[in-house]
């Protein structure tokens, strides 16, 4: 993942009177001066057949749309515009979804994008594309390069993918050959630049990928009729046809992909995948259960939640948890779990502030430790990254190497979490001990209580923490860390001297208000091998050294003894290689765990990951990370030696 550079955008003015963007590195409009909105429906929706195939969709399943150029969203709001209209007439089943996926190499500004949109911001004439347009310029993507996945609304997911297209769509279809049972894309919107001006979109190369990205089922349109891309998709495998094109253009193409039974590589249409669960059982209702539940609940699957304790009352239980990622080296970043899971959480958790209060977006203050690295080396690693992710700041704590600002980073309200979670109507809590699964027929879920009857289930998620490898002999036993934080009640005067932000050091404080009482938070102790979760006064002690050391202004404020402390402690389950166990273990099992102290980061995404593959969507990581997550990566054969746990 590299920083993306935005689009350079000059703007005219059409005979309309609308402001249109013109590219200024490809010399071309963004959209027809002849109505760009019409143009979309008339060459892309239109020629895909969409009205008619949105309307024979079958329950819950899921439309893939793909495209090669995402410009101004525009052919991404023509489709929901659609969507919304087929809804509103009772024209599309009940549960179906639509993906869209997108690449764009230099995408516009936020500011651009705002201004690009506003020609089709009269509420009086196109309400729909409105609302959709606030929700798309809300959500947009920093420019990062990778998959930026925006639920823009239940029933409607935008995957887009910044950087070259081939190299997007290259990734896509690594992904899906790791996964057997993805999605493939039943609809493809040729577009970007005129072929003379940008030649890349209009590759031999990667025609041959959208054929093989394709559904059995894949159609094609282009506003262009250039002879040597019709003669490529043929060769490509589609059979292409001419028709009167747009406004001034004579013609253009559309496509649909020729059957060949001979190919042993064809991948199902979404009608023949795997058979949709009705009912899953999640065990283990920490945030990775929760998370778990509701992207599944989402797509429209009900799901029992199971602890042998109240919701989040293991590891993810803290009053208030920090909220703020471990960056890597830029070049990295796109398969770097810690990055591409916190841009996806930041906005999962705003989403759910629509429901409560989960997620108070105050920033953070960082000094990116503990590192080894020196003052240049951590200048390279942030100065590339964009401001609105993180930023070097003036100095305001002593002895600190380098002051950086998170603006998304923040605190986390678990319980206002659970609570939104929870609220969801597919989703049922029920409190019972699960200690074994059976699995020849379904799921059945046993209990330690004889008298409480057997949970039945389609299938079973182990979301267990530490503990999820007693559920299942195939699942690989973690390190068990104990982590205690502390946190005192302090009077309101120290309250307001105090920062509004989080600060992480080598270790991380904030204050935080609970029941309207103000308190001040700090942590966390770091204990191999140990699941004792009683309250230690050592570990009180440990967490108040390192904010005197790192912080001692913030410690002379609060002045902190041990015998105001209140704790809690809990067991982090953390693997060899820092990544999380997420997928299928067996028939009609799979697990979610192994978050260590990053869960309120990496479970929105994971969650998200696991849903898609238990529903045989396509996935909106790259192969890469995908391998990482494994849980039959390399690095978990091997169980942890008593040097390692």
């Amino acid at each position: 993942m590299q920083q993306v550079q935005h689009a350079v955008i000059d703007w005219q003015t059409d005979h309309q009177g609308n402001t249109v963007p013109t590219s200024s590195h490809f010399d071309d409009v963004y959209f027809s001066h002849a109505g760009g909105l019409d143009e979309s429906h008339y060459v892309f929706v239109l020629g895909n057949d969409l009205p008619q195939r949105f309307s024979n969709l079958t329950e819950h399943q899921t439309f893939v749309v793909a495209e090669t150029g995402f410009g101004t969203g525009l052919n991404f709001l023509a489709v929901c515009q659609l969507w919304d209209e087929l809804k509103g007439k009772n024209k599309l089943a009940d549960g179906a979804r639509l993906h869209f996926i997108s690449t764009e190499k230099y995408p516009l500004s936020r500011h651009d994008l705002q201004k690009a949109l506003a020609a089709w911001q009269d509420t009086n004439k196109n309400a729909a594309i409105l609302a959709l347009s606030q929700a798309l310029i809300k959500d947009y993507p920093l420019p990062l390069a990778g998959c930026h996945r925006i639920d823009i609304r239940d029933d409607i997911v935008l995957d887009l993918w910044l950087g070259d297209a081939k190299d997007s769509f290259e990734t896509l279809y690594k992904t899906q050959m790791m996964q057997a049972t993805g999605a493939k894309i039943n609809a493809w919107f040729l577009d970007g630049f005129a072929p003379s001006k940008n030649m890349d979109l209009w590759s031999d190369a990667l025609f041959e990928l959208i054929k093989n990205l394709s559904a059995q089922d894949a159609t094609l349109a282009t506003f262009t009729a250039a002879g040597f891309v019709r003669r490529g998709l043929m060769a490509a495998g589609f059979e292409m046809s001419k028709r009167q094109g747009f406004g001034r253009k004579r013609e253009m193409l559309t496509g649909k992909l020729l059957s060949d039974e001979s190919d042993e590589s064809a991948q199902p249409s979404p009608t023949h995948l795997p058979t949709r669960p009705k009912h899953i059982a999640i065990i283990g209702a920490g945030v990775s259960g929760l998370c778990a539940a509701y992207a599944l609940a989402q797509r429209g699957i009900r799901i029992t939640l199971l602890d042998k304790d109240a919701p989040l009352a293991g590891a993810s239980g803290n009053p208030c948890a920090m909220f703020a990622p471990k960056l890597s080296l830029i070049e990295q970043a796109a398969h770097h779990l810690s990055t591409v899971s916190f841009l996806y959480a930041s906005r999962f958790y705003d989403k759910l502030n629509q429901i409560d209060a989960v997620y108070a977006k105050l920033g953070a203050v960082d000094f990116l430790l503990p590192t080894q690295k020196n003052y240049d080396k951590l200048c390279a690693l942030v100065t590339p990254y964009p401001d609105e992710l993180i930023h070097q700041i003036e100095p305001i704590y002593p002895n600190q190497p380098i002051h950086t600002f998170v603006p998304k980073a923040g605190l986390i309200s678990p319980k206002n979490l659970a609570t939104s979670v929870l609220a969801h109507p597919l989703i049922s809590w029920q409190q019972a001990h699960i200690t074994k699964i059976n699995s020849d027929a379904g799921i059945t879920l046993i209990g330690d209580d004889p008298s409480t009857p057997a949970i039945t289930a389609d299938q079973a998620i182990i979301t267990a923490g530490f503990e999820s490898h007693r559920l299942h002999k195939a699942l690989f036993n973690p390190r068990k860390i104990r982590g205690q934080v502390s946190w005192l009640d302090i009077d309101q005067p120290a309250f307001d001297l105090l920062p509004d932000h989080p600060i992480k050091y080598d270790g991380y404080c904030a204050k935080f208000s609970q029941d309207g009482k103000p308190k001040f938070l700090m942590g966390a102790s770091f204990v191999r091998n140990c699941i004792d979760t009683d309250i230690k006064v050592a570990e009180h002690e440990f967490n108040m050294g390192k904010l005197a050391d790192s912080l001692p202004s913030i410690s002379a404020i609060i002045e902190p003894h041990t015998a105001q402390m209140k704790g809690r402690a809990s067991i982090r389950a953390q693997t060899p290689d820092y990544h999380p166990i997420i997928g299928q273990i067996d028939c009609h099992i799979y697990a979610m765990y192994g978050m260590g102290s990053k869960g309120f980061t990496f479970a929105p995404l994971c969650g998200e990951v696991l849903a898609a593959m238990i529903c045989g969507e396509t996935l909106p990581i790259s192969h890469e990370l995908l391998a990482k997550i494994s849980p039959n990566r390399v690095r978990l054969a091997t169980p942890l030696t008593d040097n390692e746990t």
